[in-house]
């Protein structure tokens, strides 16, 4: 309607609408027929012209061009504080693509490291790696001829799409979907799954049912729940997984909070070079593979290194990410490292309870006046969970064992300082007692030098793990507090 409005017609919208019997894609044809000659003559669309006119291909090329300039003038969203906290959380999602019938520009804009293919013939000439892909089915503002528009473009989609329709199909299959945004009734999704229905048998179609998710928004102030249905196609019984929820940051921060190993970029980039190692007999990829490691004096060159059966070796030779055990030590004997990048691509994805995290992120300038990460931090790699973590410690964190943490008072009335705990313990009761002492009896100065005396107690099977905990203490003293 606003578009109607805009191009000048002399016709008022309601009169296409009630023409076309409301069915919007006839709506359109009727207004774009109308709207061609219009277009091509008059003044108001002589920039317009300039533009496009090289590019028009149908009778409805030119409301296709206004209707794209119009989606990219509209780049601002509404704002408000759910829809904020929304996007923040939306750009940290763990997913391997997106389909979207939207013409818009906001999932490119939130994730910016996927591929984009607009339409079928895109798709058939890329290769395509299923990790990071982003398919806007029903076309895009910057292409405006892509555009699922008329009733003349809906009738000869299915027909001119069989190449689109099998990838979805495959991805449908493979993939759990969460459904955002679209209705149960949307054409679209039904096709695919009648198409799904069609190569299973009814006992596979039961499998669906924790693989079809559909977010179904409620204006209403609700508590999110989560159901089983079902959904009915063709005559079949499709059981699926439905949310009701009021806004989707539940949602956004349980995707978040799944966390890969390495991110998509990576991902995507080493699916890539070995796609083109397998497929080319001359590829021109920095790879390198090897099931032996006598000859490995051009290593250095590769930016990326497979090893069949060669994890123990490769370690020997140091080829290895950052550990735990590295972190750990960086934390009591500075390595250089970039602090930016070691919080960003190392410390997120370490698993362990006891980390030493406050270093590099004091170091790179995420903690803010209040020593924690800001929750609506947009480092897509700093989940909700993995915020959580680092802003609910405390030095109660480091505590030992309960039969020892009756001991504090005891111990806090006994020693004034670190060093005279320190000259009064044997080594395994130092590494316990400390954590329990008031911290402005800490000498950070004399902790660390213990560390580094006694880093050795970090292969130590009986008193690592205490050990750990106490460069975690020391970190967390120096570098948060």
């Amino acid at each position: 309607m606003e578009v109607c409005e805009e191009i000048g017609l002399k016709k008022p919208y309601n009169f296409y609408k009630s023409n076309a019997d409301s069915i919007l894609p006839k709506v359109a044809s009727i207004i774009g027929k109308d709207f061609n000659e219009l277009w091509w003559s008059d003044e108001n669309f002589k920039e317009s012209r300039k533009e496009f006119a090289s590019l028009a291909e149908t009778k409805y090329s030119p409301l296709k061009f206004e209707v794209a300039k119009k989606i990219k003038s509209k780049n601002e969203l509404i704002k408000n504080d759910v829809i904020d906290k929304e996007l923040k959380l939306l750009k940290k999602i763990n997913i391997d693509g997106a389909i979207t019938t939207n013409w818009d520009e906001l999932l490119e804009r939130i994730f910016p490291d996927f591929n984009k293919f607009v339409g079928q013939e895109e798709l058939i000439f890329s290769e395509l790696y299923s990790i990071g892909e982003l398919y806007k089915i029903h076309g895009c503002c910057s292409k405006p001829n892509s555009l699922i528009l008329t009733e003349e473009d809906y009738n000869n989609y299915e027909d001119r799409n069989a190449y689109l329709a099998a990838k979805l199909l495959t991805i449908f299959i493979e993939n759990p979907i969460v459904f955002i945004g679209y209705s149960l009734d949307d054409k679209n999704i039904q096709s695919i799954l009648k198409s799904i229905i069609k190569c299973l048998t009814k006992e596979k179609v039961e499998k669906l049912k924790d693989r079809l998710i559909f977010c179904q928004w409620s204006p209403e102030p609700i508590k999110t729940s989560i159901i089983d249905s079902t959904l009915l196609i063709s005559d079949t019984v499709i059981p699926i997984k439905l949310i009701t929820t009021n806004d989707f940051i539940e949602i956004y921060t349980v995707l978040a909070n799944n966390k890969r190993k390495l991110p998509i970029k990576i991902l995507r980039q080493m699916k890539g070079m070995v796609y083109d190692f397998v497929k080319s007999n001359n590829s021109k990829s920095k790879i390198y593979v090897t099931d032996n490691l006598e000859n490995i004096e051009n290593i250095h060159n590769a930016e990326f290194v497979y090893g069949v059966g060669l994890k123990d070796k490769f370690s020997e030779v140091g080829i290895k990410g950052i550990e735990l055990k590295d972190v750990l030590l960086d934390a009591i004997e500075s390595r250089n490292w970039e602090s930016d990048k070691i919080s960003e691509l190392c410390l997120p994805y370490l698993k362990a309870k006891y980390i030493p995290y406050f270093k590099h992120l004091r170091t790179a300038g995420y903690l803010n006046a209040n020593n924690e990460i800001d929750e609506d931090n947009e480092i897509t790699e700093f989940s909700p969970e993995f915020i959580k973590k680092v802003n609910d410690m405390k030095q109660e964190s480091f505590y030992p064992s309960a039969n020892y943490i009756r001991k504090r008072k005891e111990i806090n009335d006994k020693y004034a300082t670190f060093s005279e705990l320190k000259s009064d313990n044997n080594q395994l009761h130092i590494v316990l007692y400390t954590p329990l002492l008031s911290s402005e009896k800490i000498n950070l100065n004399e902790l660390l030098k213990f560390l580094q005396d006694n880093k050795e107690l970090l292969e130590n099977s009986t008193n690592g793990t205490h050990f750990r905990k106490l460069i975690c203490l020391y970190d967390y003293l120096k570098y948060k507090k």
